[in-house]
């Protein structure tokens, strides 16, 4: 049959080949590729031999990496030998369409079929198939077919090694990230510990040192109570740190109730104010009047507004206005479709925060405070106990501007 005359059966099976790519899972593996295709190049033509040839990511050369039958390896590995050897491989290669030609190593005058596996991208390998059909008796059809069929596999290949360089890709970044993660806690760590050593050997140096000095000469009783009495503050206070450090590292699993935060808040205020009777200081209160109610502690919760307002507080010299607000709210970084949550916004107009320590605000024992003024602990446990409680505490400030905290608890039902 002339090479030009039409095919009708080739020309119905170049339509069936759109179905080939839903044959083969994905994604796939390439043993798997090989598989189908191979079975499909033996629906459309008589194969003795099948072989197919990789690029080598590393060498770009061609090997041999899957073959049928089991026996025909190194025949095969000859046949590409000598075609490279006469210049007829790479010839295929750069014209990356298929071809026919006459084999030079299996005997009995058979024909190799040379389809390239490339895509608009790269080539990624080749695939030779011995026929025992002449050369002449090929239609052009059926060659196209071949070539539709070799295409399609090169872009399952294609889309195969992606997915894998994806997956090795998001193994190392995850690996990365667990490094960058162990890295940050154990610099958290460091910066705990050395809180820690420093806010408790300062009251262990004063109750050294007046032990001695209770030692060293007799005092008078006057004396040796007020020495009694400092020492008794200093041992409260590292009583109290050890306790808070309790508290931060396993914020203790407490009965929770449905509650309305706004009585909580008001209650929260009066207590601070009490606290600070001579600092003139104004509050501002905005409440939603739709505002679900919220299922915390009801203890732990206030503990956090009376750490947060004092902290209010503290950050305004002289006069100044805390802001409180409640309602409906949701993180920044979480998606719309969370768990409704109430949030509490509670800002001041006092000096703000630097953009380092912003960052650092919740670390335990991270303080700007003067050294005996503040163990840095107390908003490292407001966000223990917040996040005890399902919700989170995010902050932003700028210098000179103030500071506002954001409080979020997940809503009642």
């Amino acid at each position: 049959e002339p090479a030009s005359a039409l095919d009708p059966i080739a020309t119905q099976k170049i339509e069936e080949l759109i179905y080939f790519p839903d044959k083969i899972e994905k994604p796939a593996r390439i043993d798997e590729i090989w598989e189908g295709f191979s079975q499909e190049i033996n629906h459309h033509i008589d194969t003795e031999v099948c072989a197919l040839f990789r690029v080598n990511d590393h060498t770009h050369e061609f090997e041999l990496s899957h073959w049928r039958p089991d026996d025909v390896d190194k025949s095969c590995q000859r046949e590409i030998d000598a075609q490279i050897e006469c210049g007829m491989f790479a010839w295929i290669i750069n014209r990356r369409l298929p071809a026919i030609i006459p084999s030079l190593v299996f005997k009995n005058r058979k024909t190799l079929i040379m389809l390239p596996l490339t895509t608009q991208a790269q080539t990624l390998g080749l695939v030779m198939v011995v026929t025992p059909i002449h050369e002449n008796a090929i239609t052009h059809e059926r060659l196209k077919l071949l070539a539709i069929l070799a295409k399609q596999c090169a872009l399952i290949m294609e889309n195969t090694l992606l997915y894998a360089q994806l997956q090795n890709e998001h193994a190392s970044l995850q690996k990365a990230q667990h490094r960058i993660i162990q890295a940050e806690k154990f610099a958290a760590f460091g910066r705990m510990t050395s809180g820690a050593f420093h806010e408790f050997l300062n009251p262990l140096n004063i109750l050294s040192s007046h032990l001695q000095l209770m030692q060293m000469s007799a005092l008078p009783a006057e004396q040796v109570q007020a020495y009694a009495a400092l020492m008794d503050t200093q041992t409260k206070r590292m009583a109290n740190m050890v306790k808070s450090l309790q508290r931060f590292s396993a914020p203790r699993k407490r009965r929770s109730e449905v509650l309305i935060i706004t009585p909580l808040v008001y209650e929260s205020l009066d207590a601070v104010q009490a606290r600070h009777p001579d600092r003139k200081i104004s509050f501002e209160m905005v409440i939603e009047a739709d505002t679900p109610l919220v299922d915390v502690n009801r203890e732990d919760f206030m503990t956090v507004l009376a750490h947060m307002l004092d902290n209010a507080f503290e950050a305004i010299a002289d006069s100044g206005t805390i802001r409180v607000q409640v309602g409906h709210g949701i993180p920044g970084d979480a998606p719309s479709s969370v768990r409704p949550m109430v949030v509490c916004r509670l800002s001041d107009d006092g000096g703000g925060i630097s953009s380092d320590n912003l960052a650092k605000v919740f670390d335990p024992f991270f303080t700007t405070k003067e050294i005996g003024n503040g163990t840095g602990l107390n908003l490292s446990i407001c966000y223990a106990l917040i996040q005890s409680m399902g919700g989170t505490i995010t902050a932003r400030s700028e210098v000179g501007a103030g500071a506002t905290f954001s409080i979020y608890l997940p809503a009642a039902g």
